[in-house]
């Protein structure tokens, strides 16, 4: 019985490490980067910033690259769970059929955005739109906030484009 659990604790610290391990890689990589091209300093804390950031919110996983090794009608299929929310409470996507929302949730692609960072400015050609599904942003005009969009109660979201 000691054995079974000092076994399971183990292997929980084991994972713990292992991610900790990945996340210290990952970001010495990052810090190397910065280093090799000489990246200023406002724009190395960005970096910085933004990498812990998506870090907190994946736990380092690269859903792309963890898709990428199913077939395509599973990865449908798995873009269809990831998105469901924003495709059933979004109102841009009601009346859309299943074939429709399945195609649209494998072009969807997943971005994080610290706090204070600016995802367009202006005068910006945009080749995006943005569905907030978590958060807030803030839409400023002369450095005025004039508005400020965020999450809709049921997981819909307001896009942004």
């Amino acid at each position: 019985m000691y054995a079974s659990i000092f076994g399971n604790v183990s292997a929980i610290i084991q994972r713990l490490y292992s991610g900790t391990a990945r996340y210290h890689t990952q970001m010495l990589r990052v810090k190397e980067f910065i280093r090799f091209h000489q990246i200023p300093e406002g724009l190395r804390q960005r970096l910085e910033e933004y990498f812990q950031h998506a870090w907190s919110y994946t736990n380092g996983i690269d859903m792309n690259a963890v898709l990428k090794g199913f077939p395509e009608c599973l990865q449908a299929d798995i873009c269809l769970h990831l998105n469901r929310c924003l495709l059933q409470n979004c109102r841009a996507f009601k009346g859309a059929s299943n074939g429709c929302l399945r195609a649209l949730a494998m072009r969807f692609k997943t971005t994080h955005a610290p706090p204070g960072d600016t995802l367009v400015h202006m005068g910006d050609v945009l080749s995006a739109l943005y569905f907030i599904s978590r958060g807030s942003i803030e839409i400023l005009r002369d450095d005025v906030v004039v508005a400020i969009l965020g999450r809709l109660k049921g997981g819909g979201g307001y896009w942004v484009g």
